[in-house]
């Protein structure tokens, strides 16, 4: 808002002051001309920061008894000032200056032409808007300054701006006198004019300002920012302190308080987490030794009974050196305290995850994150050791090393160790092999992008949810849809079949395994391939695991693969309840260390088959006898 010293600069107005200003006068706030009427009274909702203009013989500027009346509704109305349009050679009254005197009223002359007096209110307006415009761009540019707050720049940027709209040098100082911005170049001089009331200032330890008049005519002003002990200082040099200038100090100290608040939360997370790695590592390397005990004690500081199961399974992650620091921390947030995540102590491409059983449902969501943070890049490789005690650790980090150096020779660069030998293994390699290429020919036939684009989307569609599989490959889930119908189609398989879903990830894996075998002219049959000794013997190892539960397991499980895995279904077969259906599934999948049911999370629908199941489908086909379907057997025998 523009103010009464601006009035009386207006040319041609004749605005002037009956007597010598206050200072204070002349920065009052000046809006527009509100002319009084003899016979009115000013009115208190208009007359704000109005410079109220009456005739010389208006009758309560000759009667004594009345200027009360006049002054005390300009007082409480917070009127600019009360003008007497005067004619040449005219004064006011001396009762008229006392009165205006004592209420504390600015008293001016104006000259008697209403035409001068539209001028000035126009003038007046016109400033105003002009004020009101800059004061909105004022915001715009704080807001401009909000974006960049989080920045490493964002102190610098802050100082450089309340330089450059008050034409001011502009210095941010710790109270060591340390220069943290400043802007222009020529602002240290300033500063160092004030090095002691900067210093007396941060000591202060509270939301303090001073002054300092400069023997070239300018002033500096210093202010503390923030409410720490000891405080930095802000110190602005300018030849005149505006209004604009006083609301942009008054935001920036904000702004500044906030960005070195923000600093120090930044700093303390830092100090953090260094000392959650240094406690990490220290857990593991103590696990590594065989000192459970202390282990556990260490491991409370990171989150009470974290150890307390003392049953664990150890992943590693192998990732280029430099991102693992970053990585680490990824995975600290994603999966929480409960697992003890910490770089490789010995090997600086390694991440060492330590999952104790106690996460209980979250396995899965462990798992699936390590999962998607090894596909999010091609030299990222994950591998994982079975459960074991956290006294035989070292065990386990050497079967997850044994994974890992399987994960970086397989397409799909995640391996975990089992204690068995995997169906792909024990088959004969160059039946197999020429079995799984007829399967897959209409695919290993199409160009080469096609191809292993299909093949890409295939093996991860049969492991993975299509939300899931779309993010692994940085393309939508109608996508992964639709490639999933084409290789469907190209395959002549249902791939919402629970056995074709097997033999086609049976297929796509020996296919990986023995792609640089050539295969022989005949195709065999699956129930060919799967009739071996050393197939029996697996599956008998791999079913035999289900014999220690004294439930009938099996029969469960041979009535969920014939229901399509739906567990409505399944427990209409064997007459039990879906609940229990389900505890005897999430009891098999303890024992064979294979997940069969999805997890909530993904949103799957009854029936969505995970890849857990398609050992167990072949398993069943090879000691059971549940044969195949005639139409699968055709489809997916390998002869067309």
């Amino acid at each position: 808002m523009s103010t009464l010293k601006f009035a009386i600069s207006v040319p041609d107005v004749r605005l002037r002051f009956v007597e010598d200003p206050l200072a204070v006068h002349m920065e009052r706030p000046s809006a527009g001309v509100y002319v009084l009427a003899p016979t009115h009274l000013p009115e208190r909702d208009k007359t704000r920061h109005q410079i109220v203009v009456v005739q010389p013989d208006d009758p309560r500027l000759t009667d004594c008894r009345h200027l009360t009346d006049l002054m005390s509704p300009l007082v409480a109305g917070q009127a600019a000032g009360l003008a007497v349009a005067l004619r040449d050679g005219t004064e006011v009254a001396d009762d008229v200056r006392r009165e205006a005197h004592r209420h504390g009223v600015p008293l001016l002359a104006i000259g008697p032409e209403p035409a001068k007096w539209m001028c000035l209110h126009r003038a007046l307006t016109e400033e105003h808007a002009s004020r009101m415009q800059r004061t909105a761009d004022l915001h715009s540019q704080l807001i401009e300054q909000l974006r960049h707050l989080g920045r490493a720049e964002g102190t610098q940027r802050i100082v450089s701006w309340l330089a450059s709209v008050s034409d001011a040098e502009v210095t941010l100082t710790t109270a060591r006198g340390t220069t943290v911005a400043s802007a222009p170049q020529s602002a240290a001089t300033a500063t160092a004019l004030a090095r002691e009331q900067i210093a007396e200032l941060a000591a202060a330890g509270r939301a303090r300002s001073a002054a300092l008049d400069l023997p070239d005519g300018r002033q500096t002003r210093l202010f503390t920012v923030g409410y720490t002990s000891p405080a930095p200082v802000l110190a602005v040099t300018c030849k005149s302190f505006c209004l604009e200038v006083s609301a942009a100090l008054a935001r920036v100290l904000d702004l500044l308080a906030a960005r070195l608040a923000l600093e120090e939360a930044e700093r303390r997370q830092s100090r953090l987490q260094s000392s959650e790695h240094v406690v990490r590592e220290a857990v593991f390397s103590l696990l590594m030794a065989g000192q459970v005990n202390a282990a556990k004690n260490a491991a409370v500081g990171l989150d009470p009974g974290t150890l307390d199961a003392g049953i664990a399974r150890t992943f590693i992650l192998k990732v280029p050196p430099p991102q693992r620091p970053a990585i680490v921390q990824q995975c600290h947030d994603e999966i929480g305290t409960k697992a003890v995540i910490t770089a490789c102590p010995t090997y600086p491409d390694r991440i060492v995850i330590l999952v104790p059983s106690t996460i209980g449902d979250n396995k899965a969501k462990t798992l699936d994150t390590l999962v998607t943070h090894t596909r999010t890049a091609p030299d990222r490789f994950l591998g994982g050791s079975a459960l074991h005690t956290l006294d035989e650790t070292p065990t386990a980090y050497q079967d997850a090393a044994r994974a890992l150096s399987v994960a970086e020779r397989i397409p799909g660069r995640v391996h975990c160790y089992v204690t068995e030998v995997q169906l792909a293994y024990v088959l004969d390699q160059q039946h197999a092999s020429t079995w799984a290429s007829h399967l897959l020919h209409p695919l290993l036939e199409l160009p080469e992008n096609r191809r292993e684009l299909l093949l890409a989307t295939l093996r991860l569609g049969l492991v993975f949810p299509p939300a899931v599989t779309a993010r692994m490959l940085g393309t939508h889930r109608n996508t992964v849809a639709r490639r999933m119908a084409e290789a469907a189609t190209l395959l002549e398989a249902d791939l919402q079949d629970v056995w074709q879903r097997a033999l086609v990830g049976l297929a796509l894996q020996v296919q990986a395994e023995t792609a640089h075998q050539r295969p022989d002219m005949d195709a065999r049959v699956v129930a060919d391939i799967l009739d071996t000794p050393e197939v029996r013997r697996w599956a008998h190892q791999f079913l035999g695991r289900l014999d220690t539960d004294r439930r009938q397991l099996r029969e469960t499980l041979t009535a969920w693969i014939r229901a399509k895995a739906r567990i409505e279904d399944t427990a209409q077969l064997v007459g039990l309840n879906p609940a229990t259906v389900r505890i005897h599934l999430r009891s098999a999948e303890e024992l064979l260390q294979r997940r069969l049911l999805t997890n909530t999370a993904c949103n799957m629908p009854e029936g969505y088959v995970v890849p857990g199941a398609h050992d167990l489908v072949l398993a069943f086909f090879v000691v059971e006898g549940i044969t195949l379907r005639p139409a699968c057997q055709e489809v997916l025998s390998g002869s067309r």
